[in-house]
């Protein structure tokens, strides 16, 4: 499977004014328009086009869903937290070569962070969506580029009091996400707690726009890895795990898969 992607950065802006901005609207409309008339030129079923948390959470979120039925002719499914974490659980599982008895799932993504705890068989056993996106916690704590120790100490105190209590025993902790991805541009170290934290201290002396350019990042994607990094180290700490596994997977391959089961999802 290959695959196409445009970021329209939805959720910029949601945390602070609790609305998708008109520009980003208008853009994710063209863009999913133009998906739409690809898929139509290759003779592909009709496409499948899913809202999630940005559009869930901005007052004028059903502005999106109108404005894409009316250009598409296709229906936008606002999907629950709750949805959103089972299909990045089942796509996180895909990807994993060999699958451990027990696994936590971080779907981190712009607006929300998915947390689901589930075993190998796809049966899930805690699942909780956090405001814990990247785009969010960065406009939220993130006032200088780079970032400063305290802004990242404020988000890293954050993430701990907003996580779940839950006894994950010995299950590892698997990232799924853009911002999971793109930290493997960064190093090629395993990703160990340790590890993780100094490299939250790498990117802190290097502005977005020049941690682009060095990695192959977009600027976007550069300026909210401070956050995610600070995150997904936060979580390995809260539950006392010693390494992060990043898996390609996630809530798209979760989509199909289901969409291939049972024909809906």
């Amino acid at each position: 499977m290959t695959g196409e992607k445009f970021s329209a950065r939805l959720g910029a802006g949601v945390e602070k004014t609790g609305r998708l901005e008109a520009g980003r609207l208008a853009l994710a409309a063209e863009a999913i328009n133009f998906f739409a008339r690809i898929a139509a030129l290759n003779d592909a079923p009709s496409p499948e086009v899913l809202a999630t948390s940005a559009v869930r959470d901005a007052e004028n979120g059903a502005e999106l869903v109108d404005r894409v039925g009316e250009t598409t002719g296709l229906k936008m499914r606002l999907i629950s937290g709750k949805k959103e974490a089972e299909l990045g659980f089942r796509g996180a599982l895909s990807a994993l070569a060999e699958r451990p008895e027990k696994v936590v799932v971080v779907d981190l993504g712009g607006g929300s962070a998915q947390l689901i705890l589930g075993d190998e068989s796809g049966t899930i056993e805690e699942r909780v969506s956090l405001p814990l996106g990247t785009n969010r916690t960065t406009e939220r704590f993130v006032r200088v580029d780079p970032p400063t120790d305290g802004e990242l100490e404020g988000l890293r105190d954050h993430v701990s009091k907003m996580l779940p209590a839950w006894d994950v025993g010995e299950a590892p902790v698997v990232a799924v996400g853009g911002s999971a991805r793109a930290m493997l541009r960064l190093t090629t170290d395993p990703l160990t707690r340790e590890r993780l934290w100094r490299l939250s201290g790498e990117v802190r002396t290097r502005p977005s726009g020049l941690l682009a350019r060095e990695h192959g990042l977009t600027p976007e994607r550069a300026r909210v890895l401070p956050a995610a990094i600070t995150t997904l180290a936060t979580v390995l700490e809260t539950y006392g795990k010693e390494e992060l596994t990043v898996a390609r997977g996630g809530i798209r391959e979760g989509t199909l898969l289901a969409l291939a089961e049972r024909g809906e999802i």
